[in-house]
Protein backbone atom coordinates (compact mmCIF):
# COMPACT_ATOMS: atom_id res chain seq x y z
CA UNK A 1 0.00 0.00 0.00
CA UNK A 2 1.56 3.31 -0.96
CA UNK A 3 2.10 5.44 2.11
CA UNK A 4 0.50 8.79 1.25
CA UNK A 5 -0.55 10.69 -1.51
CA UNK A 6 -0.31 14.17 -2.21
CA UNK A 7 -3.01 15.81 -3.84
CA UNK A 8 -1.81 19.50 -4.50
CA UNK A 9 -4.98 22.06 -3.90
CA UNK A 10 -6.75 23.26 -6.95
CA UNK A 11 -8.51 26.81 -8.00
CA UNK A 12 -11.86 24.58 -9.15
CA UNK A 13 -13.07 21.63 -9.90
CA UNK A 14 -15.47 21.49 -13.43
CA UNK A 15 -16.38 18.95 -16.08
CA UNK A 16 -18.48 15.51 -15.33
CA UNK A 17 -17.40 11.95 -13.59
CA UNK A 18 -19.68 8.82 -14.22
CA UNK A 19 -20.21 7.33 -10.72
CA UNK A 20 -19.38 4.66 -9.33
CA UNK A 21 -22.35 1.79 -9.47
CA UNK A 22 -24.29 1.52 -6.10
CA UNK A 23 -22.28 -0.63 -3.51
CA UNK A 24 -25.39 -1.94 -1.34
CA UNK A 25 -27.33 -2.78 -4.33
CA UNK A 26 -24.60 -4.89 -6.06
CA UNK A 27 -24.06 -6.69 -2.76
CA UNK A 28 -27.56 -7.42 -2.45
CA UNK A 29 -28.45 -8.09 -6.26
CA UNK A 30 -25.42 -10.75 -5.99
CA UNK A 31 -26.65 -12.39 -2.86
CA UNK A 32 -30.34 -12.80 -3.96
CA UNK A 33 -28.88 -13.63 -7.22
CA UNK A 34 -27.28 -16.26 -5.85
CA UNK A 35 -29.86 -17.53 -3.61
CA UNK A 36 -32.52 -17.74 -6.66
CA UNK A 37 -32.86 -20.98 -8.50
CA UNK A 38 -32.67 -19.41 -12.02
CA UNK A 39 -29.63 -17.57 -13.59
CA UNK A 40 -29.94 -13.80 -13.14
CA UNK A 41 -27.40 -11.43 -14.87
CA UNK A 42 -26.31 -8.16 -12.55
CA UNK A 43 -25.76 -5.15 -14.95
CA UNK A 44 -23.10 -3.14 -13.90
CA UNK A 45 -21.82 -4.01 -10.68
CA UNK A 46 -19.57 -2.23 -8.89
CA UNK A 47 -15.98 -3.77 -9.08
CA UNK A 48 -14.35 -3.21 -5.35
CA UNK A 49 -12.92 -4.80 -2.72
CA UNK A 50 -15.81 -5.27 -0.67
CA UNK A 51 -18.07 -6.75 -3.40
CA UNK A 52 -15.08 -8.66 -4.99
CA UNK A 53 -14.58 -10.48 -1.53
CA UNK A 54 -18.93 -11.07 -1.42
CA UNK A 55 -18.33 -12.65 -5.05
CA UNK A 56 -15.68 -14.73 -3.92
CA UNK A 57 -17.43 -16.29 -0.99
CA UNK A 58 -20.60 -16.97 -2.71
CA UNK A 59 -18.81 -18.86 -5.53
CA UNK A 60 -16.78 -20.88 -2.64
CA UNK A 61 -21.16 -21.51 -1.51
CA UNK A 62 -21.54 -23.41 -5.25
CA UNK A 63 -22.58 -20.26 -6.94
CA UNK A 64 -21.09 -19.26 -10.81
CA UNK A 65 -20.48 -15.98 -11.83
CA UNK A 66 -19.40 -15.95 -15.70
CA UNK A 67 -19.08 -12.59 -17.33
CA UNK A 68 -21.02 -10.91 -19.93
CA UNK A 69 -20.98 -7.97 -21.77
CA UNK A 70 -22.66 -6.11 -19.55
CA UNK A 71 -21.89 -7.38 -16.19
CA UNK A 72 -21.97 -11.03 -14.66
CA UNK A 73 -24.49 -13.90 -15.19
CA UNK A 74 -24.94 -15.45 -11.61
CA UNK A 75 -26.05 -18.47 -10.89
CA UNK A 76 -26.92 -21.12 -7.89
CA UNK A 77 -27.70 -23.04 -5.61
CA UNK A 78 -25.64 -22.14 -2.95
CA UNK A 79 -25.05 -25.22 -0.18
CA UNK A 80 -21.82 -27.15 0.35
CA UNK A 81 -22.90 -30.70 0.30
CA UNK A 82 -19.50 -32.97 0.30
CA UNK A 83 -19.45 -32.34 4.62
CA UNK A 84 -16.33 -30.56 4.65
CA UNK A 85 -16.40 -27.40 6.42
CA UNK A 86 -15.99 -24.63 4.17
CA UNK A 87 -14.78 -20.88 4.49
CA UNK A 88 -16.09 -17.86 3.82
CA UNK A 89 -12.79 -15.02 4.35
CA UNK A 90 -15.28 -11.35 4.58
CA UNK A 91 -11.97 -9.58 4.96
CA UNK A 92 -13.13 -6.09 6.00
CA UNK A 93 -16.37 -6.03 4.51
CA UNK A 94 -19.17 -5.67 7.54
CA UNK A 95 -21.91 -5.88 4.66
CA UNK A 96 -20.47 -9.33 3.50
CA UNK A 97 -20.07 -10.72 6.53
CA UNK A 98 -23.75 -10.10 8.04
CA UNK A 99 -25.05 -11.39 4.65
CA UNK A 100 -23.23 -14.29 4.40
CA UNK A 101 -23.98 -15.52 8.01
CA UNK A 102 -27.71 -15.17 7.29
CA UNK A 103 -27.52 -16.69 3.91
CA UNK A 104 -25.07 -19.62 5.14
CA UNK A 105 -27.90 -20.58 7.64
CA UNK A 106 -30.07 -20.73 5.61
CA UNK A 107 -28.46 -23.06 3.24
CA UNK A 108 -26.92 -26.39 3.27
CA UNK A 109 -23.75 -27.28 4.47
CA UNK A 110 -21.13 -26.42 6.78
CA UNK A 111 -19.38 -23.04 6.95
CA UNK A 112 -16.48 -21.06 8.79
CA UNK A 113 -16.75 -17.14 8.53
CA UNK A 114 -14.17 -14.96 9.38
CA UNK A 115 -12.78 -11.65 8.65
CA UNK A 116 -9.45 -9.19 9.42
CA UNK A 117 -8.92 -8.28 12.93
CA UNK A 118 -11.08 -5.08 12.81
CA UNK A 119 -14.00 -6.96 11.47
CA UNK A 120 -13.44 -9.73 14.09
CA UNK A 121 -14.28 -6.46 16.43
CA UNK A 122 -17.40 -5.44 14.67
CA UNK A 123 -21.02 -6.59 16.31
CA UNK A 124 -22.54 -9.85 14.90
CA UNK A 125 -24.31 -11.10 18.12
CA UNK A 126 -27.61 -9.63 18.02
CA UNK A 127 -28.00 -11.45 13.76
CA UNK A 128 -26.57 -14.59 15.98
CA UNK A 129 -28.97 -14.49 18.47
CA UNK A 130 -32.14 -13.82 16.14
CA UNK A 131 -30.90 -16.51 13.42
CA UNK A 132 -31.13 -19.52 16.57
CA UNK A 133 -34.14 -18.29 17.61
CA UNK A 134 -35.61 -19.26 14.10
CA UNK A 135 -33.81 -22.46 14.70
CA UNK A 136 -30.19 -22.04 13.45
CA UNK A 137 -27.23 -23.84 14.49
CA UNK A 138 -24.70 -21.56 15.14
CA UNK A 139 -21.38 -21.61 17.06
CA UNK A 140 -18.83 -18.98 18.18
CA UNK A 141 -15.25 -19.95 17.66
CA UNK A 142 -13.97 -16.74 19.69
CA UNK A 143 -15.35 -13.97 21.39
CA UNK A 144 -18.84 -14.12 21.99
CA UNK A 145 -21.25 -12.23 19.86
CA UNK A 146 -18.09 -11.25 16.94
CA UNK A 147 -16.71 -13.21 14.09
CA UNK A 148 -15.54 -15.90 13.96
CA UNK A 149 -18.24 -18.31 13.57
CA UNK A 150 -19.38 -21.99 12.54
CA UNK A 151 -22.72 -22.08 11.09
CA UNK A 152 -24.72 -25.45 9.92
CA UNK A 153 -26.14 -24.26 6.89
CA UNK A 154 -30.40 -25.26 5.96
CA UNK A 155 -31.33 -25.02 9.38
CA UNK A 156 -33.60 -21.77 9.32
CA UNK A 157 -37.25 -22.33 9.88
CA UNK A 158 -40.28 -20.13 8.51
CA UNK A 159 -41.98 -18.59 10.65
CA UNK A 160 -41.68 -14.85 12.63
CA UNK A 161 -38.88 -13.91 14.20
CA UNK A 162 -37.07 -11.12 16.19
CA UNK A 163 -34.05 -8.69 15.12
CA UNK A 164 -32.64 -5.70 17.32
CA UNK A 165 -31.07 -4.03 15.01
CA UNK A 166 -30.40 -0.89 16.88
CA UNK A 167 -26.48 -1.06 15.95
CA UNK A 168 -26.89 -1.80 12.43
CA UNK A 169 -29.30 -2.06 9.65
CA UNK A 170 -27.46 -5.18 8.24
CA UNK A 171 -29.03 -7.30 10.69
CA UNK A 172 -31.98 -6.85 9.68
CA UNK A 173 -31.25 -6.44 6.07
CA UNK A 174 -29.51 -9.91 5.97
CA UNK A 175 -32.34 -11.56 7.02
CA UNK A 176 -34.68 -9.93 4.94
CA UNK A 177 -32.52 -11.30 2.17
CA UNK A 178 -31.77 -14.73 3.13
CA UNK A 179 -35.53 -14.94 3.48
CA UNK A 180 -36.15 -16.16 0.34
CA UNK A 181 -33.87 -19.16 0.95
CA UNK A 182 -36.18 -20.72 3.42
CA UNK A 183 -39.32 -22.74 2.05
CA UNK A 184 -42.24 -20.05 3.13
CA UNK A 185 -39.80 -17.62 3.76
CA UNK A 186 -39.19 -15.46 7.05
CA UNK A 187 -41.58 -12.46 8.79
CA UNK A 188 -38.78 -10.49 10.61
CA UNK A 189 -39.97 -7.89 13.51
CA UNK A 190 -37.39 -5.27 14.53
CA UNK A 191 -37.21 -4.31 18.22
CA UNK A 192 -36.78 -0.73 18.49
CA UNK A 193 -35.13 1.46 16.44
CA UNK A 194 -33.36 0.87 13.04
CA UNK A 195 -29.70 2.30 12.58
CA UNK A 196 -29.48 3.42 9.24
CA UNK A 197 -33.38 2.20 8.24
CA UNK A 198 -33.17 3.76 4.61
CA UNK A 199 -30.75 1.03 3.82
CA UNK A 200 -33.81 -1.36 4.61
CA UNK A 201 -35.43 0.28 2.26
CA UNK A 202 -33.08 -0.40 -0.29
CA UNK A 203 -32.91 -4.37 0.74
CA UNK A 204 -36.60 -4.02 -0.20
CA UNK A 205 -36.16 -2.72 -3.20
CA UNK A 206 -33.65 -4.66 -4.77
CA UNK A 207 -35.63 -7.90 -3.86
CA UNK A 208 -38.92 -6.57 -5.30
CA UNK A 209 -36.97 -5.28 -8.38
CA UNK A 210 -36.10 -8.70 -8.60
CA UNK A 211 -39.15 -10.34 -8.39
CA UNK A 212 -39.61 -11.45 -4.63
CA UNK A 213 -42.63 -10.86 -2.49
CA UNK A 214 -42.08 -7.99 0.16
CA UNK A 215 -44.44 -6.58 2.41
CA UNK A 216 -44.67 -4.70 5.39
CA UNK A 217 -47.62 -4.66 8.15
CA UNK A 218 -47.81 -3.45 11.88
CA UNK A 219 -43.93 -3.53 11.91
CA UNK A 220 -43.64 -7.31 10.33
CA UNK A 221 -41.27 -6.91 7.39
CA UNK A 222 -42.68 -10.62 5.76
CA UNK A 223 -40.28 -11.76 2.47
CA UNK A 224 -40.65 -14.87 0.66
CA UNK A 225 -39.37 -15.88 -2.86
CA UNK A 226 -41.26 -14.81 -6.11
CA UNK A 227 -42.61 -17.22 -8.42
CA UNK A 228 -41.30 -15.02 -11.59
CA UNK A 229 -37.96 -14.06 -11.19
CA UNK A 230 -36.34 -11.59 -13.07
CA UNK A 231 -33.47 -12.58 -15.34
CA UNK A 232 -31.93 -8.89 -15.13
CA UNK A 233 -30.61 -6.53 -12.42
CA UNK A 234 -29.25 -3.33 -13.72
CA UNK A 235 -27.39 -1.44 -10.71
CA UNK A 236 -28.18 2.36 -10.23
CA UNK A 237 -25.73 4.60 -9.76
CA UNK A 238 -24.02 5.18 -5.94
CA UNK A 239 -25.37 8.27 -4.10
CA UNK A 240 -22.42 7.00 -0.80
CA UNK A 241 -20.21 7.56 -3.60
CA UNK A 242 -21.44 11.15 -4.69
CA UNK A 243 -21.57 12.68 -1.66
CA UNK A 244 -17.82 13.18 -1.45
CA UNK A 245 -17.82 14.75 -5.02
CA UNK A 246 -20.25 17.01 -4.11
CA UNK A 247 -18.45 18.08 -0.91
CA UNK A 248 -15.03 18.10 -2.53
CA UNK A 249 -17.52 20.60 -5.09
CA UNK A 250 -18.48 22.60 -2.05
CA UNK A 251 -14.60 22.81 -0.75
CA UNK A 252 -12.88 24.24 -4.26
CA UNK A 253 -16.01 25.62 -6.12
CA UNK A 254 -16.60 25.17 -9.39
CA UNK A 255 -19.23 22.97 -11.03
CA UNK A 256 -19.40 18.89 -12.05
CA UNK A 257 -22.03 16.75 -13.39
CA UNK A 258 -22.40 13.64 -11.58
CA UNK A 259 -23.74 10.89 -14.05
CA UNK A 260 -24.96 8.27 -13.77
CA UNK A 261 -27.39 8.97 -10.84
CA UNK A 262 -31.25 8.31 -10.02
CA UNK A 263 -32.96 11.82 -9.20
CA UNK A 264 -34.91 11.69 -6.79
CA UNK A 265 -33.66 8.70 -5.24
CA UNK A 266 -34.32 6.78 -1.97
CA UNK A 267 -31.13 5.90 -1.71
CA UNK A 268 -29.98 6.61 1.95
CA UNK A 269 -27.20 8.83 1.21
CA UNK A 270 -29.34 10.47 -0.81
CA UNK A 271 -30.70 12.83 1.86
CA UNK A 272 -27.49 14.22 2.45
CA UNK A 273 -28.15 16.42 -0.54
CA UNK A 274 -30.08 19.07 1.55
CA UNK A 275 -27.52 19.52 4.06
CA UNK A 276 -25.14 19.90 1.02
CA UNK A 277 -27.56 22.73 -0.13
CA UNK A 278 -27.31 24.34 3.36
CA UNK A 279 -23.26 24.44 3.51
CA UNK A 280 -23.54 26.14 0.11
CA UNK A 281 -23.59 22.99 -2.89
CA UNK A 282 -26.66 23.58 -5.29
CA UNK A 283 -27.69 20.54 -6.76
CA UNK A 284 -30.55 19.95 -9.71
CA UNK A 285 -31.28 17.44 -12.16
CA UNK A 286 -29.10 17.43 -14.96
CA UNK A 287 -29.30 14.91 -18.25
CA UNK A 288 -29.18 11.27 -16.20
CA UNK A 289 -27.56 12.61 -12.94
CA UNK A 290 -27.01 15.32 -11.15
CA UNK A 291 -25.23 18.89 -11.36
CA UNK A 292 -23.86 20.51 -8.61
CA UNK A 293 -22.22 24.06 -7.81
CA UNK A 294 -20.55 26.05 -5.44
CA UNK A 295 -18.57 29.38 -5.06
CA UNK A 296 -16.26 27.47 -2.77
CA UNK A 297 -17.27 29.36 0.61
CA UNK A 298 -18.81 26.39 2.78
CA UNK A 299 -20.95 27.29 5.13
CA UNK A 300 -21.63 25.25 8.50
CA UNK A 301 -24.75 23.13 9.12
CA UNK A 302 -26.55 21.26 11.93
CA UNK A 303 -28.39 17.46 11.12
CA UNK A 304 -29.24 14.40 12.22
CA UNK A 305 -27.50 12.01 10.28
CA UNK A 306 -28.59 8.86 11.35
CA UNK A 307 -29.68 7.71 8.51
CA UNK A 308 -27.00 8.51 6.19
CA UNK A 309 -23.58 8.04 8.74
CA UNK A 310 -21.82 7.03 5.36
CA UNK A 311 -21.95 10.30 4.17
CA UNK A 312 -21.12 11.97 7.73
CA UNK A 313 -16.94 12.14 6.95
CA UNK A 314 -17.43 14.15 4.00
CA UNK A 315 -19.64 16.77 5.54
CA UNK A 316 -17.71 16.46 8.33
CA UNK A 317 -14.84 17.59 6.31
CA UNK A 318 -16.71 20.16 4.31
CA UNK A 319 -17.50 21.86 7.75
CA UNK A 320 -14.04 21.53 8.58
CA UNK A 321 -13.25 24.42 6.26
CA UNK A 322 -16.76 26.13 7.10
CA UNK A 323 -16.33 29.73 9.30
CA UNK A 324 -18.75 28.74 12.41
CA UNK A 325 -19.65 25.59 14.26
CA UNK A 326 -21.58 22.48 12.61
CA UNK A 327 -23.45 19.85 14.62
CA UNK A 328 -23.68 16.23 13.29
CA UNK A 329 -26.04 14.18 16.01
CA UNK A 330 -27.51 10.69 16.23
CA UNK A 331 -24.61 8.93 14.77
CA UNK A 332 -23.07 6.53 17.87
CA UNK A 333 -22.94 3.79 15.05
CA UNK A 334 -20.20 5.20 13.54
CA UNK A 335 -18.05 4.06 16.17
CA UNK A 336 -19.02 0.59 15.10
CA UNK A 337 -17.74 0.67 11.43
CA UNK A 338 -14.31 0.36 9.28
CA UNK A 339 -12.70 2.36 11.21
CA UNK A 340 -14.41 4.52 15.08
CA UNK A 341 -15.45 7.30 12.65
CA UNK A 342 -16.20 9.77 15.28
CA UNK A 343 -12.43 9.23 17.01
CA UNK A 344 -11.08 9.45 13.00
CA UNK A 345 -13.03 12.50 12.66
CA UNK A 346 -11.44 14.38 15.32
CA UNK A 347 -7.89 12.98 14.78
CA UNK A 348 -8.38 14.85 10.74
CA UNK A 349 -9.73 18.19 12.38
CA UNK A 350 -6.73 18.20 15.09
CA UNK A 351 -4.57 17.49 12.04
CA UNK A 352 -5.54 20.03 9.67
CA UNK A 353 -5.74 22.79 13.12
CA UNK A 354 -9.24 22.53 13.69
CA UNK A 355 -11.09 21.93 16.46
CA UNK A 356 -13.45 18.71 16.37
CA UNK A 357 -16.10 17.28 19.87
CA UNK A 358 -17.32 13.90 20.09
CA UNK A 359 -19.45 12.85 22.69
CA UNK A 360 -21.80 9.77 22.59
CA UNK A 361 -24.49 10.81 20.07
CA UNK A 362 -22.71 13.84 18.40
CA UNK A 363 -20.03 15.74 16.58
CA UNK A 364 -19.49 19.15 16.80
CA UNK A 365 -16.99 20.66 14.38
CA UNK A 366 -15.65 24.55 14.55
CA UNK A 367 -13.89 25.90 11.65
CA UNK A 368 -12.07 26.71 9.89
CA UNK A 369 -8.65 25.38 10.79
CA UNK A 370 -5.43 27.67 11.84
CA UNK A 371 -2.92 28.33 9.28
CA UNK A 372 0.07 25.87 8.85
CA UNK A 373 2.75 25.78 7.11
CA UNK A 374 3.86 22.62 7.76
CA UNK A 375 4.01 18.96 5.92
CA UNK A 376 1.26 16.99 7.40
CA UNK A 377 -0.15 13.04 7.10
CA UNK A 378 -3.66 12.86 7.48
CA UNK A 379 -4.43 9.78 9.37
CA UNK A 380 -7.22 7.54 7.67
CA UNK A 381 -6.87 4.59 9.50
CA UNK A 382 -7.33 2.31 6.62
CA UNK A 383 -10.86 3.46 6.12
CA UNK A 384 -11.91 4.44 2.98
CA UNK A 385 -14.85 7.21 3.90
CA UNK A 386 -11.95 8.85 6.52
CA UNK A 387 -9.71 8.79 3.19
CA UNK A 388 -12.41 10.54 0.78
CA UNK A 389 -12.83 13.09 3.34
CA UNK A 390 -8.91 13.61 3.96
CA UNK A 391 -8.79 14.08 0.41
CA UNK A 392 -11.38 16.67 0.46
CA UNK A 393 -9.68 18.85 2.80
CA UNK A 394 -6.73 18.66 0.36
CA UNK A 395 -8.40 20.65 -2.37
CA UNK A 396 -8.21 23.38 -0.34
CA UNK A 397 -5.26 23.30 1.78
CA UNK A 398 -1.73 22.96 0.83
CA UNK A 399 1.32 20.49 2.22
CA UNK A 400 -1.46 18.03 3.31
CA UNK A 401 -0.54 13.96 2.67
CA UNK A 402 -3.23 11.36 2.68
CA UNK A 403 -1.72 8.24 4.06
CA UNK A 404 -2.87 5.16 2.57
CA UNK A 405 -5.15 6.11 0.09
CA UNK A 406 -5.60 2.63 -1.88
CA UNK A 407 -8.22 2.13 1.28
CA UNK A 408 -10.89 4.16 -1.09
CA UNK A 409 -10.65 0.70 -3.55
CA UNK A 410 -13.06 -0.23 -0.61
CA UNK A 411 -15.78 1.03 -2.13
CA UNK A 412 -14.45 3.78 -4.52
CA UNK A 413 -11.26 2.74 -6.32
CA UNK A 414 -10.96 5.46 -9.09
CA UNK A 415 -12.11 8.42 -6.31
CA UNK A 416 -8.83 10.15 -6.71
CA UNK A 417 -8.03 9.72 -10.00
CA UNK A 418 -11.84 10.94 -10.57
CA UNK A 419 -10.94 14.09 -8.43
CA UNK A 420 -7.73 14.76 -10.59
CA UNK A 421 -9.75 14.49 -13.72
CA UNK A 422 -11.69 17.55 -12.11
CA UNK A 423 -9.31 19.76 -10.95
CA UNK A 424 -8.45 23.32 -12.10
CA UNK A 425 -5.05 24.26 -10.83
Amino acid sequence: MTDFLAFPPVRSLSGTVRVPPSKSATNRALLLAALTPSPVEVVRPLESDDTRVLRRCLEAMGASMAPTKDGVRVAGPLGSRGGSEVGLEAADSGTAARFLLAAAAATPGRFLLTGSQRLRERPMGELVDALRSAGARIEYRGREGCLPVAIEGGTVETGELRVDASRSSQFLSALLLAGIAVEGGLRVRPTGAVASAPYVGATLDVLRELGHVAEESDGVVSVRRGESVAARYATPGDYSSAVPLAAAVGAAGGEVTLAGLRWPSADADAAAFPVLRTMGVSAEPHGDGVRVSSAGRPSPASAVAAEFPDAVPSLAALAMLAEGESTFSGIAHLRLKESDRLAALRELAAAVGGRATVTEHELRIAGPPSPRTTITRLPTHRDHRIAMAAGILSLRRPGLLVEGPECVAKSYPDFFRDLESLARR
